[in-house]
This record gives structure tokens, sequence and C-alpha cells, in this order.
């Protein structure tokens, strides 16, 4: 609870950007608006509102998530907007109102009011969105054929639209596994990116849609190469190659592609031994940055691959690094206890 005798006068701007972000989510809430419970979807209507000049000047977003999947904002939500995300949607603010050069906007940080000034001006020229600024109804609730038409369009971001809601439907299936390996050749990384989303969600295993996710595992954005790969994984079709770009994954400084490559490879029982070592050096890593998340999630993927994993640990770390021995142990003791419970 802010307090108003100490923390209103020692921060009125923060307190003030608070305020108002309430009262905006209690406004939400009295009209029913679906995904109030959103944090990103307040922010969004502060902005829509005008009022979100304050809350602007405050970066409550320095880094995204570990594992950070940005298709599935509404399964894993960040807290707030990001910069770009806050520049995009005044972007869209000033675009259905029409105003080709806000005067409102000179007041915007520059790491928001230059992106935003581009968004605009794509906007203007292109129309590409979604949303309706004449203010025709979006219907969310339409039929497989709807979203599978709505993904053919040339609008980009009716493309995205259209494969966040793509359906699984027998009489479409050819039209869709087409569409997708449209999509997934597709030169917007934003395209892509849903496109594999689709894929993975609709559990499309055609063997063209497949060699196309395998030659994604190579591409140069980070989030697409991570994102395919865990598609891959989870659609049960790694093959030898895609093995071993998953173990060269594992090197990444970046965590959330390295935990990509550890996920596709702690689904297989066994693995060929050149998958060892670079995991090797990755547990040491996790260890020594008391990454402990990761340090369970390799002391799972060792219990799946091994018949005898605690005697790996103790041959890997007993002479160099015995002071991680114990949590080391200790993670595949919890592993363990896991697995009984689940059984």
């Amino acid at each position: 609870m802010i307090s108003l005798n100490t923390d209103l006068k020692s921060e009125p701007a923060l307190t003030t950007a608070t305020v108002i972000n309430g009262v905006v989510s209690d406004l939400l809430a009295q009209h029913q608006i679906d995904g109030v419970q959103f944090p990103e979807i307040v922010d969004l209507a502060v902005v829509v509102t005008g009022l979100g000049m304050l809350q602007s000047n405050f970066e409550f977003v320095k880094s995204v998530g570990a594992f950070w999947d940005s298709t599935r904002w509404n399964v894993t939500p960040r807290p707030f907007l990001d910069r770009p995300s806050l520049a995009y949607a005044y972007a869209m603010a000033a675009w259905t109102r029409d105003e080709k050069s806000p005067s409102w906007s000179s007041q915007l940080p520059n790491d928001i009011k230059r992106p935003m000034a581009k968004s605009l001006k794509y906007l203007f020229k292109t129309s590409d969105c979604f949303f309706d600024r004449e203010g025709s109804a979006l219907m969310i609730d339409r039929s497989p054929l709807d979203w599978l038409n709505v993904a053919k369009e040339d609008s980009a971001s009716r493309q995205i639209v259209g494969l966040r809601f793509l359906q699984g439907d027998e009489s479409y299936a050819k039209e869709q596994e087409a569409l997708l390996l449209d999509r997934l050749q597709s030169e917007n990384e934003a395209v892509v990116l849903f496109a594999i989303s689709a894929a993975q969600r609709l559990s499309v295993t055609a063997p063209q849609v497949v060699d196309e996710l395998r030659m994604l595992v190579t591409h140069r954005n980070n989030e697409i190469r991570a994102k395919a790969m865990c598609a891959l994984a989870r659609l049960g079709v790694l093959d030898e190659a895609t093995i071993e770009t998953a173990s060269k994954l594992l090197e990444s400084k970046v965590k959330y592609v390295a935990y990509s490559g550890l996920l596709a490879l702690s689904t297989m029982e066994s693995v060929p031994e050149f998958v060892i070592p670079p995991a090797n050096r990755g547990f040491n890593r996790s260890l020594q940055a008391c990454d402990y998340e990761f340090v369970g999630l390799y002391a799972a993927a060792f219990h799946r691959w091994l018949d005898d994993p605690q005697s790996h640990f103790e041959n890997l770390l007993q002479e160099n690094s015995p002071e991680y021995l114990e949590i080391a142990l200790e993670a595949l003791q919890k592993v363990k206890e896991e697995l009984v419970g689940i059984g």
C-alpha cells in the first residue's frame, strides 16, 4: 500500500502512474473487458486512454524471462509492457485518432518516441493492423475456414492473427499444411514465429513442414531457432542433424536458446556420445552461476540419459569442483523423488 505521507512526496510521478494504472484496471473490470487479468492489457488501455505519459518515464522491464516466448503472451504474460511494445502502443493510439504528428509525442522518452514515429509512419502508409480503426467489431469467434482465410491475407498483422487462432480441421488439413509451409518461409520473422507456434499447436508433422522446421533451427534469429527446436522436440520429430544442432545450442550464451537445446535433448531416452561433453560444460556453467533452475534441468536430463548419473557427477566434479558436487547430487535426488511422486 502507498503511504500518502511519504511515497507520494518522494515519488509523486510513480505514485500517480500507479493510481492511474489501478483506475484503468478497475474501469476495464467494470466493463467486463476480456484479458483484464493480463498486465499488458491494462498497460495498453492506459496508453489508449491517453493516460500513459507518466508511465512511459519508468522502465519496469529490463529483460524478458529466461524462456520467454513472444507467441504465447497469454500463457506467460510480462508484468509490464517493455519499451518497444509501449512505442507501438502509442503509434496505434495516434493512428486510431488519425494523428499523423501528435504534439504529445514530443514528451515521450527518446527510446519510445523514435520507434513510435517509425511505427506510426508505417501504419499510415500500410494500414497493416488487425485492429479496425473505423470502429467495426472484431470477431474472434470465427470458423476454422475463416481463420485459415485470415492467415492467407497479404497483411502481416492479419497473417499473425490468423495463425494465432488457426484451428485444426480435417476438411482443410492440406490447405493448412500448404499455408504453414508458406508462412514458415516468410521474410517477416514475426510471421515465422507464429507459424512455428501453429505447427506445434496443431501437431502438424507433414514432411515438408517438418523439413522447414529443421531448417529454422539454424536461423540467425535466436527466438526463431529456439522456438523451432522446441517445436521439433514436442512434435517428436528430432533427427540426427537436429540432435547435433541441439547439442551446439547448449553452448549458447542466450539462456532461452540453451534451454531449447536442453529441452529437445531431454525428450530422448539416450543421446549420442557427442552430446555429453557440451552437456557437461553446460551443467558446470549452471553450477558456477548458481542457476538452480538449469541445474535441475540438467540433472533430470542426465538421469534420463545415463544408467548411473551419480557416478557421472562424481567423476565430473569430485576432482576439480568438489564444492559443486553436493549441489549436483541434491538436484539428482530431487529428480528421483519427483519421479517417484509421479509414479
